[in-house]
């Protein structure tokens, strides 16, 4: 896959892990209002891991290879995607630990943890001015200067 469109199907799966973030948001005020709707709020949840879970397995898969052998930036863009993926997989996991009405207490961190680090990523090794296949080139051609 090219990196344009290596790039447009994960900006693509961001807007679906906002998505289910939205609905499990807003089932979650609805849980802390007394709402029983813990079946529904379990169900988005599922879908988001799910989701979550699809999005880090294709971005490392298709990210890795693109950015490798740069002698400029892709070591460091690799790297920080590494380091970024791990810090978000420990947020992630901590904030759903624990009871349905625990997570449902905690659901606005998540998201606000997610989207902050899905737009860190659309700003950085997402960005269309980092993943256009002459950039990669050039950067694995001409060494650092």
């Amino acid at each position: 896959m090219d990196a344009e469109t290596a790039g447009q199907k994960l900006i693509a799966q961001h807007e679906q892990i906002r998505k289910h973030l939205a609905e499990c948001g807003a089932l979650a005020r609805r849980l802390r209002d007394g709402e029983p709707i813990a079946v529904a709020l379990e169900a988005a949840l599922s879908h988001l891991r799910s989701a979550f879970d699809d999005h880090n397995t294709l971005e490392t898969r298709l990210i890795r290879p693109l950015l490798e052998g740069s002698s400029d930036w892709g070591g460091l863009l690799v790297d920080r995607m590494i380091e970024e993926h791990i810090a978000e997989h420990a947020a992630f996991w901590l904030l759903l630990g624990g009871s349905l009405d625990e997570i449902a207490a905690r659901i606005d961190d998540l998201i606000d943890e997610l989207d902050a680090h899905m737009a860190a990523e659309e700003r950085t090794f997402l960005s269309p001015l980092v993943l256009r296949g002459d950039v990669i080139q050039r950067h694995r051609t001409q060494p650092h200067r």
